[in-house]
């Protein structure tokens, strides 16, 4: 479902306006600080001569709808895309751009066109050469009407995308319609990753299903509804330079199992079937850990928390005072602690308080009140008449529509729940896959749609709320604001870190005054690991690195 998008569920860090570049350009940045558990931090200093090959498990709660980076919009994608494809540059856990694909790059004055010097020893898996054609052709796709919405299509076109330029065989310009000031830091990530242009064309709409990439891995299979299976790529020789290791990835084989189940996911884990484990169950996992079975990498991601977006031109809740009810029906220290214990951190606000720009006081808006709760469905003419427990207007109930795949929200769901029935709210929560719920979303028959997005910094908040996307396109509020939408274009494309900084606070508070979310925490990426597992760390985003895992024996 191309929308929950960005829900990412699957790091803590705060990092400024990634400008970095080659040959002078300016780099802003502040190191972030990443909250791996004491276990993590001990696995990952492994040395990578201890490998032993072998085949990597991974147990995930949902599978990819697409293997094509330029099509991509899910966590689970990404975890795989970023082990098949390389991108221009890359950007190691620090917040600092290094060399990918690419071994130098310019940007011009106001960051509007950006030159890259390629690597010229590199071959696509297919055994394509890596040219300046390679880069055009997977921009050129990602901007075509073959993808409908993706995260690279929307960071190319909320830009002004105009063209990539082949200037010889490894010069490339990448020319926007507006300043871009953080294209070089996007230009790391797997949604703007390079395809083999040979293998776009030959497989056309089929391409997700056979992807062609220059990562550590090369595809092997897909088996629907089941496994994904990953083997070394033997040629592969420019792993980041911020790696453990440099040559082929330590690890001969990677499948990733499609366990959708939490429960189904830990009892494999216990029984070797996977040697990692995705989301698996807090209490479980603390447990396992305790009992020296497994190590847990935890990351609590920057960006969007996991919220609910709160649908305003739909009655009930296109009245303010009924969706600030519901943030200040739940108790978000409370779901985040019953639900998670301590992998889980309350939210209270549109971005987490890891993330380069929060604002405190939009943050401060709210807090657990349901006394205020009740006073204001009062105040809407909100009323329990019968005394059943739910309120009731002109003869019509307090109805919440959820449809939602519960795969992302079994952890917390039922908390919601109850919360917001306390209030008074009558919640049908809809249970159905992705694609069901998309659907349901295109054709307005929803309340409420959770989300999370995982990024350094706000410039989600574009895609998320600006009126150019709603009805539709992403802004699921479908909440119309001259004011946001000023701030939010503004922040997007000002290469003034201050006063991108202004803009978000301004962006910040119009949305949570006009309580456009229920907020509710502060995502953790969790995984549980094998002790023969070593090596094991996050990248920015809270995406682990399998080019530098081993297995020990």
């Amino acid at each position: 479902m191309k929308n929950t998008l960005f829900k990412g569920l699957s790091v803590l860090m705060l990092i400024g306006l990634l400008l970095a570049a080659c040959g002078g350009a300016p780099a802003e940045t502040e190191a972030p600080a990443a909250d791996a558990t004491e276990a993590s931090a001990e696995a990952t200093e492994a040395p990578a001569e201890e490998a032993s090959g072998g085949t990597l498990t991974i147990g995930l709660p949902v599978e990819p709808e697409t293997l094509d980076p330029g099509d991509a919009v899910y966590v689970q994608e990404q975890f795989i895309l970023m082990n098949l494809f390389d991108s221009l540059l890359s950007i190691s856990p620090d917040g600092e751009l290094h060399p990918g694909l690419a071994t130098a790059w310019e940007p011009n004055a106001d960051y509007s066109e950006f030159t890259f010097t390629l690597r010229q020893d590199v071959t696509f898996h297919d055994g394509t050469p890596f040219t300046a054609e390679a880069v055009k052709a997977s921009f050129d796709h990602i901007n075509s009407d073959a993808v409908l919405e993706s995260g690279g299509k929307s960071l190319l076109q909320d830009h002004s995308y105009v063209e990539t330029v082949v200037v010889d065989d490894y010069t490339v310009t990448v020319k926007f319609g507006a300043s871009y000031p953080l294209f070089l830091r996007d230009a790391s990530r797997q949604w703007l990753s390079i395809s083999s242009p040979v293998a776009l064309e030959a497989s056309g709409a089929d391409y997700g299903r056979n992807p062609v990439g220059t990562g550590p891995f090369k595809f092997v299979q897909w088996d629907a509804q089941s496994q994904i299976v990953l083997e070394r790529n033997p040629d592969y020789n420019w792993g980041p330079e911020f790696a453990a290791h440099q040559g082929p990835a330590n690890l001969e084989q990677v499948v990733f199992r499609i366990l959708p189940e939490a429960a189904t996911r830990l009892t494999a884990f216990e029984t070797g079937e996977v040697l990692i484990a995705s989301e698996p169950p807090a209490l479980d996992a603390i447990a396992l850990a305790d009992s020296g079975a497994a190590a847990i990498q935890t990351f609590a991601q920057p960006g969007v928390p996991a919220i609910l977006m709160i649908n305003a031109t739909k009655a009930p809740t296109d009245n303010v005072n009924v969706r600030k009810a519901m943030i200040l029906a739940v108790n978000q220290e409370e779901l985040a602690q019953t639900a998670f214990q301590e992998l889980g951190l309350p939210a209270t606000s549109v971005i987490s308080p890891t993330t380069w720009a929060y604002d405190e006081g939009a943050a401060s808006l709210y807090s657990y009140n349901p006394e205020e709760a009740a006073r204001l469905l009062d105040e809407a003419g909100w009323v329990d008449a019968d005394g059943d427990g739910v309120r009731e207007k002109d003869g019509e109930t307090l109805t919440i529509d959820w449809p939602d795949n519960p795969a992302w929200s079994e952890a917390f769901n039922e908390l919601l729940i109850g919360y917001l029935s306390e209030a008074g709210f009558d919640v049908q929560y809809r249970s159905m896959d992705d694609g069901a719920a998309y659907e349901e979303l295109l054709a307005g028959n929803y309340t409420l749609v959770y989300m999370y997005w995982t990024r350094p910094d706000p410039s989600p908040l574009r895609y998320l709320f600006h009126s150019e996307n709603a009805n539709g396109g992403g802004a699921w509020t479908n909440f119309v604001n001259e004011d946001l939408d000023n701030a939010l274009a503004d922040a997007d494309t000002n290469t003034d870190e201050a006063a991108r900084a202004q803009d978000y606070a301004v962006a910040q508070n119009i949305i949570m005054e006009n309580a456009l979310v229920l907020p509710m925490f502060t995502v953790n990426t969790s995984y549980i690991t094998a002790p023969a597992v070593q090596g094991f760390s996050f990248d920015l985003e809270g995406y682990p690195y399998l080019y530098d895992i081993s297995i020990s024996e």
